[in-house]
């Protein structure tokens, strides 16, 4: 770090010391042991001043003064369910990246130098005014030269060197937290620093955010249901992205939709469809879902923007929400908790029976209310919080998750308060649960597993010889043989390989027949038509085998 950048950086740790002081932590302050003489003075300034707010609403106002950073530092922190009080994240869901526009003289030199040409050469049209200004971009209207209509977002000058000295302090920070604060230690300060600066570096690059929306795109682009802005890459480079323009209605804008006489029960169920069709089709997710994010047209077509921040939900992770979501509608405390500890969410050491218990204080009382008024975020969220209990490793991207659901399940239900989320996550579960199963494509996945394995042993066999004989000859090893019908042993041993093979075959049918069976939806006749058949074709073999023992015997 350069001398001028050490300096920047004690002079803004004694801006945020100020800041805290002015807004009554001056306990924060002098538990830091940062400047004891900046702590006597801060106390003389503000001796008369006592905090009138709650603590979470000043600590809010602390980050909307801090600046851009530490908004969005804040709103990386409102989906730490599993580490903050409720009254914090409520409030830190409040914060808004709004800040004013940078010059359109600025807008045009970035533009013109990530391009390589002047502005009116690559766009028709090109809006001065910004349509919105957010601490890392802000957004212009255009025209490119072949007429079509686009928006152009476009990195605000010097934000890099403000955002990388900003984590800098946040680390010095969340250092003297670690060392000087211990109960602050629960809260894994450095940890969270480090999961924004992961966050906030990726929003920094528009090129990210580009290939986030080419692959919505390709995952919507036969759904009439979802409008996703096409990328024009010949105009996107790290500090300028440019998507197709589309016009829609805020969701949350619920009067002037229903003003308008637009589908309300049309528009809930398809964004709620969409959402669960990202977590469960595609793993790939929306994870920065916030009104603003999120519109309609009239037809209830969904549109998203902004793809800067996405979650990733592996094949495990769906596993578990897919088996835990299944085992809940059920009931079914035991296997939830075993569920947990299967994941490895749970040590070994946690007494399952008062895990069991506690996921049965959750769920019970949600179910004396009809299934369209239960929430499925406000689950998960209870969820995350026995998690703090039960010393839960939960990984950030089921913390994104349950964070978008939150959002868009009380939008939903803001257009149409009678949304069943579990009638349209049911199907899709179930779906996938088959899909994993029993699908060519895992099986086929399986069994390259497998011969790889098996490639791996045949490969080790050599060695191994080699290894035996060598043994062999240092020790003078001798190995004598004796048997006594020998080659009626190896025929029986072969019958039992048969019929070892016969039951497994059997099993396999009957296994994945029950579950076609069992998870079929209403009116899935090729379902049905798979699982009886199934059925039919274990018996044949079963009756094939028992005839043809019987005639070896």
């Amino acid at each position: 770090m350069r001398r001028s950048e050490g300096y920047g950086n004690i002079r803004r740790v004694h801006q945020i010391l100020r800041t805290l002081m002015r807004y009554g932590f001056y306990d924060w302050v002098a538990d830091l042991r940062v400047s004891p003489l900046l702590t006597f003075i801060n106390r003389l300034l503000f001796f008369r001043r006592r905090p009138e707010l709650p603590a979470p609403v000043r600590i809010r106002l602390v980050l909307e003064e801090l600046g851009p950073t530490f908004v969005k530092f804040g709103q990386v922190l409102s989906t730490r369910a599993d580490l903050l009080p409720p009254d914090y994240l409520e409030e830190f869901k409040k914060l808004q990246d709004r800040v004013p526009p940078f010059p359109f003289e600025k807008v045009k030199e970035v533009v013109e130098k990530e391009l390589k040409a002047p502005l009116e050469e690559r766009f028709s049209t090109f809006e001065e005014a910004p349509v919105a200004s957010a601490s890392i971009a802000q957004v212009h209207l255009a025209t490119l030269p072949d007429g079509t209509e686009v928006a152009v977002k476009v990195k605000r000058p010097g934000i890099d060197r403000i955002i990388d000295s900003d984590i800098s302090v946040m680390y010095t920070i969340a250092h003297l937290l670690e060392r000087y604060v211990p109960p602050a230690r629960r809260y894994r300060p450095r940890e969270v620093v480090d999961e924004f600066s992961r966050v906030i570096h990726k929003e920094q690059d528009f090129t990210v955010e580009g290939a986030n929306a080419q692959r919505f795109y390709e995952m919507f682009r036969d759904d009439p249901t979802v409008k996703i802005p096409k990328v024009f890459w010949e105009y996107t480079t790290p500090q300028v992205l440019t998507l197709e323009r589309v016009e829609g209605i805020p969701v949350d804008e619920v009067e002037r939709i229903k003003a308008m006489g637009l589908d309300v029960k049309k528009i809930a169920r398809n964004g709620l469809n969409a959402f669960f069709k990202q977590v469960f089709d595609f793993g790939f997710f929306h994870a920065d879902l916030h009104p603003g994010n999120i519109f309609t047209t009239e037809e209830g077509t969904i549109i998203y923007l902004d793809f800067g921040i996405t979650g990733r939900i592996d094949n495990r992770l769906r596993r578990y929400l897919a088996r835990l979501l299944y085992a809940l509608v059920r009931r079914d405390y035991r296997t939830m908790a075993l569920i947990h500890r299967e994941m490895g969410l749970i040590s070994k050491d946690v007494d399952i029976e008062e895990f069991e218990d506690a996921l049965r204080e959750i769920a019970e009382p949600i179910f004396g209310r009809p299934l369209e008024k239960i929430d499925i975020s406000s689950l998960l969220l209870k969820l995350i919080r026995t998690a703090r209990r039960f010393q839960m490793q939960l990984q950030p991207n089921l913390l994104l998750l349950q964070k978008s659901m939150v959002i868009v399940e009380g939008v939903g239900r803001q257009l149409y308060p009678e949304l069943n989320a579990w009638e349209i996550a049911r199907p899709m579960i179930y779906r996938w649960m088959i899909r994993e199963k029993v699908s060519p494509r895992r099986v086929a996945e399986r069994g390259r597993d497998a011969v790889s394995e098996i490639s791996e042993i045949a490969m080790d066999i050599p060695r191994r010889l080699h290894t035996i004989m060598e043994q062999t000859a240092a020790s003078d090893l001798k190995i004598g043989f004796v048997h006594y019908r020998i080659e009626e042993l190896v025929r029986e041993v072969g019958n039992l390989g048969d019929r070892l093979f016969l039951g497994l075959v059997i099993l396999a049918l009957l296994t994945s027949s029950t579950i076609m069976l069992i998870f079929k939806g209403p009116g899935d006749r090729l379902l049905s038509v798979l699982g009886w058949g199934g059925y039919l074709v274990a018996i044949a073999i079963l009756v094939a085998g028992m005839v043809r023992m019987r005639r070896t015997e």
